[in-house]
C-alpha cells in the first residue's frame, strides 16, 4: 500500500512538472503549424547557407528590407534589445533578416545595415524565385509599389517574426503588435528547454 502512494505521488509530481514546462506562451504559439526551418540564400558575406548552418541555434526569421522606412528598424531594434535583455542566454540566437528587395540589397548593404544591431543579426538574401517560394511557404506577403522617376519603390511586407527552436522546428510568431516583455518572456523560456 505504501509502495502505491509514493507511486501516486511521484505520478502527480511529473505531471505537475509538465505542465509547468509547458505552460502557454505570450506569442503565437506555431508549433506544428509552420513548415520547418529550410532554405539555400545567401548570406551578407556572400556566402552559401543552407537552413542546416543555423541547426543548434534559436532562430527568428524576419522578412524586410534595408530602405525600409519603419517596421524594419522598429522590429529590428526591437530584437536587438530583447537579445541584451536576455543577456548569456540569447548568444545562441540567431536572427536571420530575409530581403525581400534582393534588386537594392546587396550582400554589402544587408551586412552594413545588421551590424548596427549587433552581431546576431545576419543578412539573408536570394533570386526572386527562391525568396517568393520561401514567402510562400512561411504564408509572408510583400509587393512591390511602382517604380518613380528615379527608379526607386516602395514595398510592402508583413512584419511577422518567426522563432525556430535549436532543432529548427517552427515554435513561436511574433507580430508587430507583440510586447517586447512578451517577446522576452517566450523567448527566454524556448531557451531554456
Amino acid at each position: 500500500m505504501k509502495l502505491i502512494k509514493v507511486l501516486i505521488v511521484l505520478f502527480v509530481l511529473l505531471v505537475l512538472e509538465a505542465c509547468a514546462k509547458t505552460e502557454p506562451t505570450k506569442l503565437t504559439n506555431i508549433t506544428g503549424l509552420i513548415p520547418d526551418l529550410e532554405f539555400e540564400l545567401t548570406d551578407e558575406n556572400n556566402k552559401q547557407v543552407t537552413a542546416k548552418d543555423y541547426l543548434g541555434s534559436t532562430v527568428a526569421i524576419f522578412f524586410g528590407f534595408t530602405s525600409c522606412p519603419e517596421i524594419c528598424p522598429t522590429t529590428m531594434h526591437q530584437w536587438s534589445t530583447i537579445i541584451k535583455k536576455i543577456g548569456e542566454p540569447a548568444k545562441s540566437v540567431n536572427v536571420l533578416f530575409i530581403s525581400v528587395d534582393p534588386q537594392r540589397d546587396s550582400a554589402e548593404k544587408l551586412k552594413k545595415y545588421t551590424e548596427a544591431f549587433g552581431s546576431a543579426f545576419i543578412g539573408l538574401r536570394g533570386d526572386d524565385a527562391i525568396i517568393k517560394e520561401m514567402t510562400k511557404r512561411y504564408r509572408v506577403t510583400f509587393g512591390y509599389g511602382e517604380e518613380d522617376e528615379k527608379g526607386d519603390y516602395d514595398v510592402s511586407h508583413s512584419g511577422a517574426v518567426f522563432v525556430f527552436d535549436k532543432f529548427g522546428k517552427a515554435r513561436l510568431l511574433a507580430t508587430q503588435s507583440s510586447l517586447t516583455d512578451d517577446i522576452t518572456q517566450d523567448l527566454s523560456a524556448l531557451l531554456n528547454q
